[in-house]
């Protein structure tokens, strides 16, 4: 049995265009007027969108030399692991559960 022509075939979904146009910020914000223009910047994924363009432009917050030294202390087993101290540091860090 085939489909019915006003609905189309049976089971299948046809698109005859996209559900929604999306401009470049470059040509939105050259057709949007500079109070309109003013809120679009303000919003939390234009904010979001800027924050993680710098922070990308940014080198890692990497302490080479901290590194090096504890691949050196690792390779030559003389790094320590010190449960008591990691746990209070976790302990600290999510407030030792005094809520």
């Amino acid at each position: 049995m085939s489909g019915d022509s006003k609905i189309g075939p049976v089971g299948g979904v046809a698109r005859t265009g996209p559900l929604r146009r999306v401009a470049s910020e470059a040509t939105a914000s050259a057709r949007a007027p500079a109070g309109i223009q003013a809120v679009q910047d303000n919003l939390p994924a234009a904010r979001l969108t800027r924050l993680s363009t710098s922070l990308a432009d940014q080198p890692p917050p990497v302490d080479v030399a901290r590194v090096a030294a504890l691949r050196t202390a690792i390779d030559s087993g003389n790094y320590g692991v010190h449960p008591a101290i990691i746990a209070s540091a976790m302990l600290d860090f999510h407030g030792r559960g005094t809520e």
